[in-house]
């Protein structure tokens, strides 16, 4: 098996057992376990696992329609695709993340998500926000988690949610739409046609940034800093500034 292959591969996040697996598969075309173990020398019990993180991974499918489970990778080209999308989310936080290493000694916490769950919790704790400003894409929200931007809208009409929220959003048919339900809530909303292609969904809240990627696996980081807050508000504003009123 091909050692500088493998070595690529491990440089994109896999270890050196999936890499061989995963390699196995293409060179094969579909295969079963038995198969897998013929060419990477592994044992069969190890591949199953290996298997099973691939596959929730998105990097091999199971074949459906056979009788023995069959096992086929996924094209390569969606591991380049995965690594874009890693690059786009951290080339967006890189403005973030430069700011906070110039924090003097008292350090923001910080906290990272990434199960729906506690994606869920994090905008459950900022509806209880006394203000909040929200640059993000329900569509893309309603997307991997469907229903639950018009639980919120219900929130608000019953006045569970009652804070002074902001909301920048961008102008496809689907957010327009759903700009008129929240200005029912009397939240205040623009249009900013840039966010577009955003993948990212950016909240001020209290004294917290979140940020949550809307991509394929959802995740949430929030950031804990007074200063980090106070640094960032005026490109919120200006970004708002620049926004139009929905019609």
């Amino acid at each position: 098996m091909d050692k500088d292959l493998i070595k690529l591969l491990e440089q994109t996040g896999f270890t050196q057992k999936e890499a061989e697996v995963y390699l196995a598969l293409l060179e094969l075309g579909r295969g079963i376990v038995t198969e897998v173990a013929k060419l990477t020398k592994l044992k069969r019990s190890i591949i199953y696992v290996i298997l099973e993180g691939l596959l929730k991974r998105g990097y091999v499918n199971e074949v459906p329609g056979c009788k023995i489970n069959t096992y086929q990778a996924t094209d390569p080209s969606l591991i380049l695709s995965q690594l874009r999308g890693v690059t786009q989310n951290f080339s967006q936080m890189l403005p973030i993340l430069r700011t906070l290493g110039n924090k003097g000694k008292k350090k923001p916490k910080i906290h990272y998500y990434d199960t729906k769950d506690g994606v869920i919790n994090i905008w459950n704790e900022i509806n209880f926000a006394e203000k909040a400003f929200f640059i993000t894409s329900y569509q893309r929200i309603n997307e991997h988690f469907p229903g639950i931007i018009y639980e919120w809208i219900e929130k608000g009409k019953k006045k569970i949610i009652r804070g002074d929220f902001k909301h920048l959003i961008s102008d496809n048919p689907f957010e327009l739409d759903f700009a008129k339900k929240i200005l029912e809530v009397r939240h205040s909303v623009r249009i900013l046609p840039e966010l577009k292609n955003s993948h990212m969904d950016f909240t001020i809240y209290d004294n917290k940034l979140a940020l949550a990627s809307l991509a394929e696996e959802p995740f949430i980081v929030v950031i804990e800093s007074e200063e980090l807050v106070k640094s960032i508000r005026p490109l919120f504003e200006m970004a708002w500034d620049n926004g139009k009123e929905v019609v």
